[in-house]
């Protein structure tokens, strides 16, 4: 392991609470499930109690992940409480399941699309609106060394709670128009929410994803990237299509083979880009 690597890895077990990364955009399929999933199954393997928070009614990082957890153990204990069902019921501390070692996951089920309804039925003003979830997630931070949300396109009410109790923000962008759009709104969103609750939370930054690897449309959506957001705010790794992504929501991720090897060795490399960054953020030498 790189030594700057390493010192940021230190810091981060070390630290006295978990860090607390959130994976967004405002566009739906540019990503953030695989991003949020394939690092955090990275970061475990590098011996960083990881846990997953699926905030997204489809629940495909639960999914993925409960199917990872299958392939590697022949008794699986069956998930029995949702992340609704801890909301409703005021506490999230018994919810997170073990995936693999060092990895945990606090599931999502369909039942979570009632949140909002949920929410707007249990406070009365913007403040409380914005602020339900963060209580009840900040227990959970003592016990792992980084938390990463998954959290759903097109839901407001779920990205502001998400940011009320996150210290950084990683934005997944695809090569397309939309996305791109979807970023700037994200943005957007997270500096007002910064300037109207001084919550400080920064960007990491933006991971670019193929859309067509044969198309010039790429490199131009990068390049209006860099041009929009500062070029030292772009990735400079690139997630390429890879057909073995697919199958890891079919299978769970799996280590069997050179094309599993190929995609967990670019996710090594995206992680430690992660972790350089993460690095001069928290002015770890």
């Amino acid at each position: 392991m790189d030594k700057n690597i390493e010192a940021v890895v230190n810091d981060i077990k070390t630290s006295p609470k978990a860090i607390t990364i959130v994976m967004g955009n405002q566009k739906g399929g540019v990503g953030k499930t695989t991003n949020t999933y394939l690092i955090a199954y990275t970061l475990a393997k590098m011996g960083i109690k990881t846990l997953v928070v699926d905030l997204d009614p489809q629940a495909n990082s639960t999914k993925t992940l409960v199917l990872t957890r299958s392939r590697e153990s022949d008794t699986v204990e069956p998930i029995d409480k949702t992340l609704m069902r801890g909301v409703q019921e005021g506490s999230l501390e018994e919810l997170p399941v073990k995936i693999l070692e060092n990895l945990y996951l606090l599931p999502s089920y369909i039942d979570f699309q009632d949140f909002t309804k949920y929410l707007y039925t249990h406070t009365s003003n913007e403040y409380e609106e914005s602020h339900l979830l963060a209580p009840l997630f900040e227990p959970l931070k003592k016990d792992y060394d980084v938390i990463l949300l998954d959290v759903p396109p097109f839901s407001i009410e779920v990205t502001r709670n998400a940011a009320m109790f996150s210290d950084y923000a990683l934005i997944s962008l695809q090569t397309h128009e939309d996305s791109l759009t979807g970023a700037e709104e994200y943005v957007n969103t997270l500096v007002s929410l910064n300037e109207k609750y001084d919550i400080n939370l920064e960007i990491i930054g933006l991971i670019p994803m193929l859309h067509d690897a044969r198309s010039g449309v790429d490199k131009t959506i990068i390049a209006n990237a860099k041009a929009e957001f500062g070029e030292e705010n772009v990735f400079s790794t690139i997630v390429p299509q890879m057909a073995r992504v697919k199958r890891f929501p079919i299978n769970g991720i799996t280590e069997r083979d050179r094309f599993d090897a190929r995609v967990l060795d670019l996710y090594q490399t995206v992680t430690d880009e992660m972790l350089s960054r993460l690095g001069l953020l928290r002015n770890v030498n």
